[in-house]
């Protein structure tokens, strides 16, 4: 059964009796649709996520499209696409901006010390021997605390590079001293 040889309409309404071939019909119809509406909003970098939500914005919009309205079922199923995919975006916006906002509060109370792991203790202590202050300045503070590069940057007066060559040489010296 292909889709060139049937209307949205005739799909649609097999799709409400059971067909489950139809519905398949219909989500291999709009597959591309939904692919090019991922490209048009820069959500790419979830494709997978986005093409999973494209798909059940398709069903939903099957399942409530009434043709009394005099629009067709793309334009409708188009709308529905691209009201959801801004208000992914949307939140997404909102959520950088909260987060900008309260960063250093999450970063200070990210870790409660108090209930690290018995081995916490035992880790710093060994690592402390083995790498160089400014290593072990950013390894606790990246690795073991999850500061950010920026938190980092501006608290201790280092710059970008600074601080990854320092974690890079950490990590390596680290993981030398483990695989003995």
């Amino acid at each position: 059964m292909t889709y060139l040889k049937h209307n949205d309409y005739e799909i649609i309404s097999q799709i409400r009796e059971g067909n489950d071939e139809a519905l398949e019909l219909m989500f291999d119809k709009y597959s591309r649709f939904i692919s090019k509406k991922i490209f048009k909003f820069n959500l790419y970098f979830e494709y997978d996520d986005m093409y999973q939500e494209g798909l059940m914005i398709l069903f939903k919009s099957i399942k409530t499209f009434d043709e009394i309205y005099s629009k067709s079922f793309t334009r409708y199923f188009e709308l529905n696409l691209e009201r959801k995919f801004i208000t992914i975006i949307s939140k997404n916006l909102r959520r950088k901006e909260i987060f900008k906002k309260n960063e250093n509060f999450i970063y200070e109370t990210n870790h409660n010390i108090n209930q690290n792991s018995v081995y916490y203790d035992l880790l710093k202590k060994e690592i402390s021997k083995i790498l160089t202050n400014n290593e072990y300045l950013v390894y606790t503070l990246r690795e073991l605390n999850n500061y950010s590069i920026t938190y980092i940057r501006e608290k201790h007066s280092m710059s970008d590079k600074a601080i990854y060559n320092s974690l890079h040489r950490a990590k390596v010296k680290i993981k030398k001293h483990f695989n003995k």
